[in-house]
C-alpha cells in the first residue's frame, strides 16, 4: 500500500482544488457541452457537472466549498415539478449560500415568478445567446439577480391594443423625466452613481433618488435590470 505522501502530484492538486461552480443536468448528451461551454466562459472557477441534485451533494464537503453559482437545467419542466421544487429545497438546505440559476427551455412569465418565489437568483431561458447566459452569470457571481427581458416586458407592458413594437420602440413610452433619461443614459453604459454624479453635475444623493424613481417605474429589481430594460424598449441590445 503506498504512502499517502507517496500520491500522484496530480491526483493530490485534484483533490484539494476546490469547486466553485456546479451544473446539475440529467441528459448526458447536453451536460458536456454546457459544462466544456461554462468551463471555458469562466476559467477561473473549478467546475463539476452532475446528472442530480444528489449526486452534487455526494461530493466531498471539503471540496465542494463556497459555490459561487450553481446551474440546474430543469428542460421544460415547470417550477411546480415536484422534482424540480424537492431539488431546490435540497440545494437550499444543504448550500444555502451558493446562488441556484435555473436554464429552462421555457420562458412564460408564470415560470419565472414562481422561480423566483422558490429563491433562485437567476432564470435563463434557453433561446438567449450565449453572451447573455455569461453575463447573467457574472452579474448573479457578483450579488445580483437575473430575469428574461420577457419578465420586465411583461411587468411593464400596456394593456391596450397597441403592438409591442410600436410603443415600446419610443423612448417617450419610459414614462421618465428628461432628467431620469439623462441618468438612464448612464446607466445603461454601466457607469456608478459617482462618474453620474460629475457627469451631470449633480450630487450624489439626488442621483441615488433618481436611480430609486428610474427602478421604481421601470420595475426593474435593480439597476443593471433596469438598463436592460431600457435598452430593450429602445430595441437595442441590452448591455449588461
Amino acid at each position: 500500500m503506498k504512502s499517502p505522501g507517496l500520491a500522484n502530484p496530480a491526483e493530490r492538486a485534484r483533490k484539494k482544488l476546490r469547486i466553485s461552480m456546479a451544473l446539475i443536468d440529467p441528459k448526458p448528451l447536453t451536460r458536456r457541452p454546457l459544462a466544456d461551454m461554462l468551463s471555458k466562459a469562466f476559467p477561473e472557477y473549478a467546475m463539476v457537472a452532475a446528472s442530480s441534485c444528489k449526486e452534487l451533494l455526494e461530493i466531498e464537503k471539503e471540496r465542494i466549498g463556497s459555490l459561487n453559482f450553481v446551474v440546474f437545467y430543469i428542460r421544460s419542466a415547470g417550477c411546480a415539478d415536484q422534482c424540480v421544487r424537492s431539488a431546490l429545497e435540497l440545494l437550499r438546505v444543504r448550500l444555502p449560500d451558493a446562488p441556484t440559476i435555473l436554464l429552462s427551455d421555457r420562458d412564460d412569465i408564470g415560470q419565472v415568478n414562481m422561480a423566483l418565489t422558490y429563491g433562485v437568483r437567476g432564470y435563463i431561458p434557453t433561446s438567449v445567446e450565449c453572451e447573455v447566459v455569461f453575463a447573467a452569470l457574472r452579474l448573479i457571481s457578483a450579488g445580483g439577480t437575473f430575469v428574461p427581458a420577457v419578465a420586465l416586458w411583461s411587468a411593464t407592458a400596456p394593456h391596450d391594443s397597441k403592438s409591442k413594437g410600436e410603443r415600446w420602440g419610443r423612448s417617450d413610452e419610459l414614462d421618465l423625466s428628461p432628467r431620469e433619461r439623462s441618468v438612464v443614459d448612464l446607466l445603461r453604459e454601466g457607469k456608478p452613481n459617482k462618474l453620474i454624479a460629475v457627469q451631470l453635475g449633480m450630487q450624489e444623493s439626488t442621483v441615488k433618488v433618481h436611480v430609486r424613481n428610474i427602478l421604481k417605474k421601470l420595475h426593474a429589481v435593480n439597476r443593471t435590470h433596469a438598463a436592460s430594460l431600457a435598452n430593450r424598449l429602445l430595441g437595442q441590445e441590452a448591455e449588461l
